[in-house]
């Protein structure tokens, strides 16, 4: 069965305990929590604070994790950022496991250079996963690498980059990132070419103008619903959105967030447009 979630970065600006009250307002099943939600993340990113929020939401039963990414780079040239975002990735696993499990969303780094991705680069790589994947030997957490935007130095961009590592790394899963595969062209040759491996799409529109803006009532949410119907899709559904890059003041000089309620009204949005897909 398909449940709906939505990422904590949309409600970056509000504590924990306002995050989770709207998401479950909205409507949604659960919530994909990143390590770095800011007041979180600063206060030392204690797991207590989330399982205290569980306790209130109980219905959100599993939820899914995001690992650090800011300022990290599991390919960087830096070999003690490249060791510090293994470090955090494990400590976010270690945390989702002290919650029951759940799927924890990965980056796969890019280059530290603006030049083409390269043999170092792709070592760098294959040492991070090999720390993550033995750390998840035995454990209750799903660990799931997301798909990329093209960028110059970027990687993992492609359904044949994906399909390639996932083959190679059995115990990896997939987060699809729908927007990120609308800017590399054919959003759908990932689920055709490595569908039984994802276990959580990252759902928003995908353009250079109005990146991670919502998809209800579009064209794209319509087709993107058929294709997971045809493909009996049963995984997690997160709502990614950035709420700079769409509204009326989105392009000024100094744009503004969205308040608390609007925040909500569009993530309701979401959930309704997406309703349908839990009885797929």
């Amino acid at each position: 069965m398909i449940r709906l979630a939505a990422s904590s970065m949309f409600f970056h600006e509000y504590e924990p305990p306002e995050i989770f009250a709207a998401v479950n307002k909205a409507g949604a099943d659960t919530i994909e929590f990143w390590m770095e939600t800011p007041t979180f993340w600063l206060r030392g990113a204690h797991v207590s604070e989330v399982i205290d929020m569980m306790r209130l939401y109980p219905n959100f039963g599993k939820i899914a994790m995001h690992s650090p990414v800011f300022e990290l780079n599991p390919c960087s040239f830096n070999p003690k950022v490249a060791e510090l975002t293994a470090e955090y990735t494990i400590s976010c696993m270690h945390i989702l496991e002290e919650l029951g499990g759940g799927i924890l969303t990965i980056h796969p780094g890019k280059r530290t250079a603006k030049r083409p991705i390269s043999a170092l680069d792709k070592e760098r790589f294959a040492r991070y996963l090999t720390k993550v994947g033995n750390a998840a030997v035995g454990s209750s957490v799903t660990v799931a690498l997301e798909n990329m935007p093209p960028a110059v130095n970027a990687h993992m961009v492609t359904a044949e980059e994906i399909c390639r590592t996932l083959d190679e790394y059995s115990w990896l899963s997939f987060t699809w990132d729908y927007a990120h595969a609308c800017l590399a062209g054919d959003p759908f040759s990932f689920p055709r070419e490595c569908g039984e491996k994802i276990v959580n799409i990252h759902t928003s529109r995908g353009s250079k103008t109005l990146m991670h803006s919502p998809l209800a009532g579009t064209p794209e949410a319509a087709e993107l619903k058929s294709v997971l119907s045809k493909m009996k899709y049963n995984g997690l559904i997160t709502f990614e959105l950035e709420d700079l890059s769409f509204g009326p003041h989105s392009h000024a000089v100094c744009p503004y967030p969205f308040t608390y309620d609007e925040k909500i009204t569009i993530l309701t949005r979401e959930v309704e447009e997406f309703s349908d897909c839990r009885c797929i």
